[in-house]
């Protein structure tokens, strides 16, 4: 869209698709020094949460590497996962959640102790402060875990986030939550089996959601 932009990409490994002549991509790993050697007008950063070790640090980096009037913009999932129907997510007693959401829990529980906070999101504002970002902006958003919606467009969005996170719960679920010590790898297999269960049949109903 701006090909007259120059714009460096940056991951951990290639990208498998080509990319266009403007775009430069570098593998490196984000919470490495940053070593550029020219400021950015522009820094976007999506879905870190699974990376990012030291938020402080990398926001800093953002802070360091942006010409005067440059722009940050993070895109990225907050915990805990919820549903838009409570009482039909929870037991009777309200205190049990459904599978779904006890999954999430377990699964934050276990990515925090390598590190992760799922949660960084809700400090960004705090943090960008502190470091001297102004005319700061923050938007939160339902991202729907199936077609609930009456909407089209969210209903769009539910099915393939869905589609998405199934898959993944069914490649990576139990090798998250099998961390957790108060968990055999048996009982952390019929925990995945049940969220999965949960959230296939029960999504229209309980209205899971993620935010984001």
């Amino acid at each position: 869209d701006f090909p007259a932009k120059c714009i460096i990409a940056t991951d951990l490994t290639p990208p498998s698709i080509p990319t266009p002549p403007n775009v430069t991509f570098m593998k490196m790993n984000a919470e490495d020094d940053w070593f550029f050697g020219q400021p950015f007008s522009f820094i976007h950063g999506r879905m870190l949460a699974s990376g990012i070790h030291n938020w402080p640090r990398f926001l800093e980096q953002c802070f360091t590497n942006l010409e005067l009037g440059g722009w940050l913009e993070l895109l990225d999932l907050c915990h805990p996962f919820q549903a838009e129907n409570p009482i039909h997510a929870s037991q009777m007693d309200g205190s049990t959640p459904s599978e779904f959401l006890r999954w999430g829990m377990i699964a934050e529980r276990c990515w925090a102790l390598n590190g992760l906070d799922y949660r960084a999101t809700a400090k960004h504002m705090t943090r960008l402060r502190e470091l001297g970002f102004v005319d700061i902006h923050e938007a939160v958003l339902k991202w729907p875990l199936g077609p609930w919606p009456e909407n089209e467009t969210e209903k769009k969005i539910g099915e393939l986030t869905l589609r998405n996170f199934t898959t993944f719960l069914t490649m990576a679920g139990s090798a998250i939550i099998k961390q957790d010590p108060s968990l055999t790898e048996q009982e952390a297999h019929r925990l995945v089996t049940a969220a999965l269960k949960d959230l296939t049949e029960n999504h229209i109903e309980k209205k899971f959601y993620l935010t984001m």
